[in-house]
């Protein structure tokens, strides 16, 4: 999209959609962390450029590092803003009452990952170096929520409003969604 999405003002507001985001949360969460160094108190990814999983790595690195008691993640897109507290709720509660990794179906985030052994391991797998030290390129390997979910035999369920899994990817799609 060429910027930062974080930082785009919802129409007939001045929240952004990070603080969009951070609302949303609130009502489902007690600790709220955003990935990125670009934000302020953002955790940095350890190993950079593999989407996702480069923060959900970088997060649990994050709080292995600071004796954190974070046992599960629900990680969000800030580019899909009509979701909402009910959307993560119920995510939430699925994902802790079959104790694994959940997505709603067909969409790869937001997903309810709770930490494990095989979480750890599996980010270390899929995000090794290679023997030169050089991180294999995106292109090479994918780097994917998909192969995690299936990897871990995660769970997809239903969305509760299939329309509120749609995201803003290009600047034409904000200009829509601004419009709307």
């Amino acid at each position: 999209m060429g910027t930062d999405k974080s930082l785009l003002t919802l129409p007939n507001s001045r929240v952004s959609l990070l603080e969009h985001c951070q609302r949303q949360l609130a009502f489902v969460c007690n600790n709220i962390f955003i990935s990125g160094s670009q934000h302020d108190q953002g955790i940095a990814d350890v190993i950079p450029n593999c989407g996702p999983l480069s923060g959900i790595h970088g997060a649990i690195t994050h709080f292995e590092m600071h004796n954190s008691n974070i046992s599960e993640l629900l990680v969000i897109a800030v580019d899909m803003p009509d979701l909402c507290a009910e959307d993560f709720d119920h995510l939430l509660k699925m994902g802790r009452k079959n104790r694994c990794l959940c997505i709603f179906e067909q969409c790869f985030l937001p997903l309810y990952l709770p930490l494990s052994v095989d979480v750890t391991e599996y980010l270390a797998s899929a995000l090794k170096h290679q023997q030169d030290g050089s991180l294999v390129k995106p292109k090479q390997r994918q780097y994917s929520v998909k192969k995690m979910l299936n990897s871990l035999q995660g769970l997809q369920i239903p969305p509760l409003k299939n329309t509120q899994l749609d995201n803003i990817n290009t600047p034409e799609q904000w200009h829509q969604r601004c419009n709307e």
